[in-house]
């Protein structure tokens, strides 16, 4: 199947702007055709099976998470909650700061530091 492009030498910046977008529209239009085409493929074979496309696919998955939980104040600064020796400060998330756990090994709580 001979296909006829244009001679890309001979295309100002703008045709070729143009070109790639024609060629993005095309491509989609097809891959709808090809992913309808493909659904009722399926959907066909699923039936003959005695089954619903939605009980061949069944309960879809949540979408794995690290674990991690995103504080609704992410990126903003925090208020400080510890102030130790030297002027120094924690707000109380992350690693607890050096000063703060030898402070600790030598008898004193967090609450003595809080602000």
């Amino acid at each position: 199947m001979a296909k006829h492009l244009p001679n890309l030498d001979n295309l100002s910046v703008q045709d070729f702007t143009q070109l790639i977008q024609e060629a993005e529209v095309k491509r989609a239009e097809k891959q709808e055709s090809a992913k309808a085409a493909l659904v009722e493929e399926v959907t066909a074979k699923a039936a003959q099976l005695g089954l619903s496309l939605e009980a061949l696919l069944g309960k879809q998955a949540a979408p794995k998470t690290n674990g991690r939980k995103v504080h609704g104040d992410a990126g903003k600064p925090l208020a400080v909650k510890y102030r130790g020796p030297d002027d120094a400060t924690w707000t109380g998330r992350g690693r607890m700061p050096k000063w703060l756990a030898e402070a600790i090994e030598r008898g004193k709580t967090k609450e003595d530091f809080a602000v």
